[in-house]
């Protein structure tokens, strides 16, 4: 079953755009021949009416779901999250991250699995989501929270 999801997963690290972030939706899904089982992914980027980006993500299996949040702006060639939500539900432990990112306190702020957290915030720091996006788009390498 994790295989299955895997390879949902491993699907989503194709390429989005190269030079310039457009709109975009992409729906997936995978069969294990072996279980009678399949799953089903959809990925989409928005661009709001005020100027920011929103990244989701949703995948789901009879036993297993997973939900990726970011929201983020651009200014020039660099990527500045803002919000990075993750929850993982079904087999094995649940799994919930909750990132703020700062940018006047430059501090991400948050939770991870119920705990707080709070990171310095630079400039080159992305979440998860947004760090696979800038990835795509001749930036320069990022750190990842």
């Amino acid at each position: 079953m994790r295989s299955a999801l895997l390879l949902v997963l491993a699907l989503l690290a194709l390429p989005l755009q190269a030079l310039e972030l457009q709109p975009f939706s992409a729906s997936y899904t995978a069969d294990w021949k072996q279980v009678p089982m399949s799953g089903t992914a959809v990925r989409n980027l928005t661009a709001e009416d005020d100027g920011r980006w929103k990244l989701e993500f949703e995948a789901s299996m009879l036993v297993a779901g997973l939900n990726e949040r970011s929201t983020f702006t651009v200014e020039g060639d660099t990527f500045l999250p803002e919000r990075y939500r993750h929850e993982r539900s079904g087999l094995g432990k649940g799994k919930r991250i909750d990132q703020r990112f700062d940018w006047a306190a430059k501090q991400v702020v948050g939770t991870y699995r119920g705990d707080p957290i709070s990171l310095p915030l630079n400039r080159g720091l992305l979440d998860k989501s947004t760090y696979q996006v800038a990835l795509q788009h001749d930036s320069p390498p990022a750190r990842r929270a």
